[in-house]
């Protein structure tokens, strides 16, 4: 489990959250610019709040209090960005390994993710020779294999046009995480087909957390913010 309480100050808007994430699929729902990524930058420790405090598997990551800040390296969590963010000087398998001899107890070598997940045929090839989404699945394998506590995803389909976005998350859905997956996106039919628990965030601030009802939420506030800009 992930307990998370902060603040941090901008001089156009105050972005401020309590959550708690769970094993599973934890969606963060909301348009751009109400505080998502902010907040995933809190979690991973590349932004430092003015308040609050993080506690992962039950080692405390920061407490501003407590003068506690765990630099992003030492937290252990996997994050895949909207980019796929892989080294464009190494194979599909290179990659994989590199994040194999990083994490502390590695649970496969990169040859068996790469057979496990069916990416075999890929583990040769570079970077700028796969498709889109082929290189958002080993981005996403990368992430796992480092066997983290918690993996960070902040808009990973967002790049991907809808038949290879469907493909990508199916392939996530298939993963067996065993741990908490928290997914930052604006789009309400990427929520719904891989959310379990859902949080809500309007200017800076969690206004909701629950269930399905939750997008729904969501989707009757874009109905009404676009009939306020008629």
């Amino acid at each position: 489990m992930i307990k998370l309480r902060f603040l941090k100050r901008f001089p156009n808007i105050v972005i401020k959250g309590e959550f708690e994430f769970t094993k599973g699929f934890n969606v963060i729902l909301g348009p751009s610019g109400c505080g998502k990524t902010t907040t995933l930058r809190v979690m991973c420790g590349l932004l430092k709040p003015d308040e609050g405090y993080m506690v992962c598997c039950e080692e405390l990551f920061m407490d501003t209090d407590k003068g506690v800040f765990l630099p992003p390296q030492k937290r252990n969590i996997g994050v895949v960005f909207q980019e796929h963010n892989l080294f464009p000087h190494m194979s599909v398998k290179e990659n994989i390994e590199f994040a194999v001899k990083k994490a502390k107890e590695p649970l496969f070598s990169a040859e068996e993710l790469l057979e496990k997940f069916r990416l075999i045929e890929l583990k040769d090839k570079y970077p700028h020779q796969l498709s889109g989404g082929q290189r958002q699945r080993v981005a996403i394998l990368r992430a796992l294999a480092y066997n983290p506590r918690a993996i960070l995803m902040d808009e990973p389909f967002s790049s991907l046009d809808f038949h290879t976005k469907l493909s990508v998350m199916d392939f996530v859905k298939e993963v067996n995480f065993e741990r908490p997956v928290v997914i930052i996106t604006h789009d309400p039919f990427e929520a719904l087909y891989l959310g379990e628990r859902f949080f809500l965030m309007e200017n800076g601030k969690k206004i909701a957390e629950g269930g399905k009802e939750v997008v729904k939420e969501y989707v009757d506030l874009k109905k009404i913010s676009k009939t306020l800009l008629l």
